[in-house]
């Protein structure tokens, strides 16, 4: 008895904020016979006041000074570079007086012979042969720019491609689709046996990769051709004259086909834990390559393509902007040497953590990574030092307001994202349980790559939010306003107006969350709501040098944010979303868009499934009673929904007051909306990595597309296929996957239903 009044003394203490003046002065007025039934108001002005502080407090300068020092060095996950680097992040919040943790794991990483680069060379008879790529880029522009280039830097490799030198004739494959592979098929042209030289672009490398061995191929070049990286123009000017990517840039990355540590899949890589997989095993299943694969630059590519002797390409969307004629093949010989080791690694997360005032055990994510390619300026110290002065803009508000949030914020920088987002998925492994039970929300930003207007994917929840803290910041960009687009919100309804909810010109374009950043496991997996935002250019995109070595701090101060207005935009922007979440009554989350753009999602699906005949395979009738059950119960869903959001709408306005016990009942409804919609034994039994039945990334050949319903659109599309190759029993397996999904949705839908049930609200 004595344990339970002290609970309701110490819940009413903590919910006294609530009913405050601007000051933030505690309430005085205190009675011990207060219980749950006592009821707060949300305070509007304070809220509005702790924002407006919040964005004044924000210094670009400080911002740049992070830059210089976080890319300093070139730091690759890893290495010691990099944990120099987690050493001295984790320091400095630790001086902004954070709670900070580091997490460690074992896992597979890959390297390339920094002292044997890669090579490729062209048979000129006999024993001779000629290089045509030594696998070095070019140091380019001024001193300056060249003392911040590191040698190792200039070395071309993919993450995990095979070790080991291939043999034969190049075959170009454009952006190496299905659609393209077709193409080649229509006119006779086999890959079996034959190196891939393939354009960036379209899909995801590790897709490429994949479908060229499907096809025979022995070995993949990639490029990146200049009509998709100098802005499509013939004599261009590029780095280090203008943005556009020069002839020596060579875009890295992974080729990994999973998330996460390949050899532990869906376990924490720590000690205790049974390694799985073996790379042996990995190549053979194609999650990580079977064959050497290496990146080049278009002065490299052109010099390969000007051997060939084959007919040239007729087809308008094959065709580059190379100074050389596009052909698809030829006679001649090419030798590719790729010198690539796996190997074990300590990898490092960095978490610190302000803990809320109220609600310490409900978690808002800050979500960023800090290994890099090479500097890795732009991708993602953008956005690595952008966020630590968000930490110090609320450690000097806690000081010197003695404020700070209902809730816990957490500053989360991940360690091998680049890998795979392996820190990020390692993570969220190791605490599932933990962050089901207390996470809100993950706010994620790769890079900021621009000045001009946002690129945004969230779930329908977080919408609002979103485009209410974008009417607060400032567009950064002058001619912006000297056009009267003020705000970031302003520039961003320009140049992407079409919104996600039909009809309400209220939201601009917001994407789908798939996959593609640190986000991604937190939402699939676990159900947790989640934004991936950047600032782009616009109406050009520039960010052409990705993943290059000329991502340094001279490119960012010669050409993409000069006063790095920009990036502390995006720091505001970040920060008063967080805090809005974090600190409103009730978690500002709007149900009733999440039934309207559902009902579109339906809608979409239908059309879809309708195209490849999926109701002509499971009986039109049966197929029309099943979407029109579905339908039903996302009607109800609805009525839940907006009665939900009328209240929530209220409260959080401050023109209602709330009991305490109504408001804990409405904020556990918001944080487990969006887990509602998790099955736990996977969409289906050969993707049990993804658990979300709306949100899931693209299974078939494109891990950077986004799809939505993956548990009943892939098995759709396996049906098809499988249908197409003549394999009845493939096929009809896959049509009662397809089944079972169309069931767990509607399970999901009639879940989320149960969840949002406000049943003794009112008593």
């Amino acid at each position: 008895m004595v344990i339970t009044v002290l609970l309701i003394i110490v819940i009413f203490l903590s919910t006294q904020r609530a009913t405050t003046t601007t000051t933030g002065k505690w309430n005085s007025s205190f009675n011990t016979t207060f219980t749950y039934a006592h009821r707060i108001r949300q305070n509007s002005a304070e809220q509005t006041q702790i924002s407006q502080q919040l964005m004044d407090a924000f210094d670009a300068d400080n911002i740049k000074k992070n830059i210089k020092w976080l890319s300093e060095k070139m730091h690759v996950a890893g290495t010691k570079e990099n944990v120099e680097l987690m050493k001295k992040i984790a320091d400095k919040y630790q001086r902004y007086e954070y709670d900070v943790k580091t997490y460690s794991y074992n896992v597979l990483l890959n390297y390339p012979n920094y002292e044997k680069p890669n090579r490729i060379e062209l048979h000129m008879g006999g024993e001779k042969w000629k290089e045509l790529s030594n696998g070095l880029a070019k140091r380019l522009g001024p001193k300056e720019a060249q003392e911040q280039a590191n040698p190792r830097g200039l070395v071309y490799w993919a993450a995990y491609s095979k070790n080991g030198t291939v043999i034969g004739q190049v075959v170009y494959v454009n952006y190496g689709t299905i659609d393209d592979y077709k193409g080649l098929e229509k006119i006779g042209i086999s890959l079996k046996g034959k190196i891939a030289l393939c354009r960036y672009g379209a899909i995801f490398r590790g897709d490429k990769v994949q479908l060229a061995v499907k096809h025979g191929a022995i070995g993949m070049i990639l490029y990146s051709d200049p009509f998709d990286y100098t802005n499509g123009r013939n004599n261009v000017k590029v780095f280090p004259n203008e943005i556009w990517l020069p002839e020596t840039g060579a875009q890295r990355g992974t080729l990994l086909k999973t998330d996460g540590d390949p050899e532990t899949p869906l376990l924490p890589s720590k000690y205790y834990t049974y390694r799985t997989e073996t790379e042996e095993n990995l190549r053979q299943r194609q999650i990580m390559p079977s064959i050497p694969v290496m990146p080049i630059g278009y002065r490299d590519a052109r010099k390969i393509m000007e051997n060939f002797n084959g007919p040239q390409i007729k087809l308008h969307d094959w065709i580059g902007s190379m100074n050389v004629t596009y052909r698809i093949t030829g006679s001649a010989i090419f030798r590719v040497t790729v010198h690539s080791a796996c190997t074990r690694r300590i990898i490092t997360n960095i978490v610190a953590t302000m803990f809320g005032r109220e609600e310490p055990d409900r978690y808002v994510l800050f979500s960023n990574h800090y290994d890099a390619w090479v500097k890795g300026t732009i991708d993602p110290i953008s956005a690595t030092g952008t966020m630590l002065e968000m930490a110090r803009v609320l450690s000097q508000m806690k000081k010197t307001a003695k404020w700070r949030p209902r809730r816990t914020i957490m500053f989360c920088l991940w360690d091998a994202e680049e890998f795979g987002l392996i820190g990020s998925t390692e993570w969220v492994e190791e605490f599932m349980k933990p962050l089901q039970q207390r996470a809100i929300a993950v706010i994620n930003i790769d890079n900021i790559n621009g000045d001009t207007s946002l690129s945004v994917k969230a779930v329908p929840l977080l919408y609002r939010v979103i485009v209410n803290a974008a009417a607060k910041v400032g567009s950064p960009n002058t001619l912006e306003r000297g056009a009267e687009r003020m705000t970031l919100l302003d520039s961003w309804k320009f140049y992407d107006p079409k919104g996600p909810i039909t009809g309400d010109r209220s939201i601009p374009g917001i994407g789908i969350p798939g996959t593609g950043s640190d986000f991604q496991r937190f939402l699939t997996y676990l159900g947790i709501p989640v934004i991936d935002m950047k600032l782009e250019s616009a109406p050009l995109y520039t960010y052409m040098l990705y993943h290059t070595m000329y991502e340094i701090p001279w490119l960012l101060d010669n050409f993409f944010d000069r006063n790095y207005t920009a990036l502390m935009a995006m720091g505001q922007l970040w920060l008063e979303i967080g805090r809005d979440i974090a600190d409103s009554l009730i978690i500002p989350f709007n149900l009733h868009d999440y039934g309207l753009v559902l009902s579109d999602f339906i809608d979409r699906m239908d059309q879809q499934l309708e195209y490849i005949e999926i109701p002509k395979a499971v009986g039109a009738k049966t197929y029309r009673v099943v979407l029109n059950n579905l339908r039903e119960a996302l009607t109800r869903f609805q009525v839940v929904t907006n009665v939900i959001q009328e209240i929530v709408q209220s409260v959080n306005t401050g023109h209602e007051s709330i009991s305490i016990k109504q408001a804990e009942m409405l904020n556990n409804r918001m944080q487990y909306i969006e887990r509602a919609f998790i099955i736990e034994q996977g969409i289906y039994p050969e993707r049990a990595e993804f658990r979300h039945l709306i949100f899931t990334s693209n299974s078939i050949h494109n891990d950077y597309g986004n799809l939505l319903f993956g548990g009943i659109l892939d098995p759709a599309m396996q049906w098809h296929n499988a249908l197409i190759m003549g394999n009845l029993n493939k096929a009809n397996y896959w049509l009662k996957m397809m089944k079972i999904g169309l069931a767990k949705l509607h399970y999901g839908i009639e879940s989320a239903i149960l969840t949002l049930d406000l049943e003794g609200y009112f008593d």
